[in-house]
């Protein structure tokens, strides 16, 4: 079955064996192409460099990427512009201190009675509610279907499903690449935990 067009970057090649894996850029994966299936005769492909493709499902239900061509040299500006969209991604042990610091704060807020219960107990189920949206859009992504727009994402985020959309980030690698996605969501970030310490203040 083959799927739409689509352009990437070549993350991995292994000359010897003659496969690699190319990242798309409109999600995480990592899709798996053959030599065979890369369209330059005479040169090989290398890593960092951008390519066309077209998806392909194969028969254990896997996406592959085939018809893989290096986008042309006179593009060369487009390449520097799509490969400086990929944002760095935090690793598990800051993601898993920066959560243990906020369910600190979530804690202390609320026995100070700084915090109502019902804001304290809104993040757990918000934040599995956006896990669970962004493992369906991750699917449609997969799937090349209707894909969740980024401003719901976003929306559910900055109502307090922040950190499972970090988990999900980390767990399901979606959205952890993506430069503009991310510089949003660090804000949205930042303007959770400035309201959860100011939060007598806006009560007041």
């Amino acid at each position: 079955m083959v799927g739409a067009p689509g352009l990437g970057k070549v993350i991995e090649w292994d000359d010897a064996r003659g496969f690699g894996f190319i990242r798309p850029h409109d999600d995480d994966r990592r899709l798996f192409f053959h030599i065979r299936d890369y369209r330059r005769s005479g040169r090989r492909p290398e890593l960092g460099e951008l390519v066309r493709f077209r998806l392909s499902r194969q028969a254990d239900g896997r996406w592959c990427a085939q018809d893989v061509d290096r986008v042309a040299q006179r593009r060369r500006g487009a390449v520097r512009r799509a490969v400086s969209t990929d944002a760095p991604r935090i690793g598990w042990a800051p993601a898993m201190a920066l959560l243990a610091g906020y369910a600190a704060l979530l804690a202390w807020s609320l026995a100070a009675g700084r915090l109502p219960l019902a804001v304290a107990v809104c993040v757990p189920a918000l934040s599995l509610i956006t896990w669970l949206v962004y493992a369906a859009d991750k699917r449609a992504a997969q799937g090349r279907r209707r894909r969740v727009p980024e401003i719901h994402l976003h929306a559910l985020e900055l109502a307090g499903g922040w950190p499972g959309a970090l988990l999900a980030q980390r767990m399901l690698h979606h959205k952890s690449r993506k430069r503009s996605y991310q510089a949003v969501f660090w804000i949205v970030v930042a303007l959770n935990v400035s309201a959860v310490v100011a939060w007598p203040e806006l009560a007041g």
